[in-house]
């Protein structure tokens, strides 16, 4: 079912065939960005993400579709907090539909459906510090800064301080003893803020 239409994307509620077409997706060249490849899964593994994505009182999760009617993305929503209407925003997109304005289109339509049908209060997000684009797409939608931590990043075998090719992004980590931290920005957007911004 369709909740929610752009000018360049449409979102529906996650579907189970929809793992499949994630596996025909891309994959990221850079190794910054190789922990965001879907991986290849068996139908139980795929069976088991869906539900842990899509049928969870704290998680919920989107497909996001372009006018040609292919599967371009996922946003999810996880540590969703009913009493309190927050939540925690993820987004995954094929690398081979990246730059054609997909995610900010997408992002704003699933924003008035978050904030007036869902009747959420506050959408919080963690984005690291070198993923520019994705700092520009959530900034066009309304999120502002709330603060810049160091945390745990995602894929613990990235070679940041071994290999060369890396050197330029070695500012935003830091090695806590095995364990590999990035810099990221804490973002948030409320009703009110959607609201003044529409």
């Amino acid at each position: 079912m369709i909740i929610a239409r752009g000018e360049k994307t449409y979102i529906t509620e996650l579907q189970r065939e929809q793992v499949n077409a994630m596996e025909l997706w891309g994959k990221h060249k850079d190794p910054l960005f190789h922990s965001y490849n879907f991986p290849k899964m068996t139908e139980k593994q795929k069976d088991y993400w869906y539900r842990n994505k899509a049928k969870s009182f704290t998680k919920r999760c989107f497909g996001v579709c372009n006018l040609e009617d292919s599967l371009v993305g996922y946003i999810a929503l996880r540590n969703i907090g009913w009493i309190k209407r927050t939540s925690e925003l993820g987004i995954v997109f094929d690398p081979e539909q990246v730059n054609k304005g997909y995610g900010t289109d997408s992002l704003k339509i699933f924003l008035d459906y978050y904030f007036t049908s869902m009747k959420m209060k506050q959408l919080n997000l963690k984005v690291a510090l070198f993923n520019k684009r994705a700092q520009q797409c959530y900034k066009n939608c309304g999120f502002e800064v709330k603060e810049i931590i160091y945390d745990e990043f995602e894929d613990q075998e990235l070679p940041v301080f071994e290999e060369e090719a890396l050197l330029e992004y070695r500012d935003f980590f830091k090695k806590e003893g095995t364990i590999l931290l990035s810099r990221f920005k804490n973002m948030y957007i409320t009703r009110e803020m959607y609201l003044l911004d529409k």
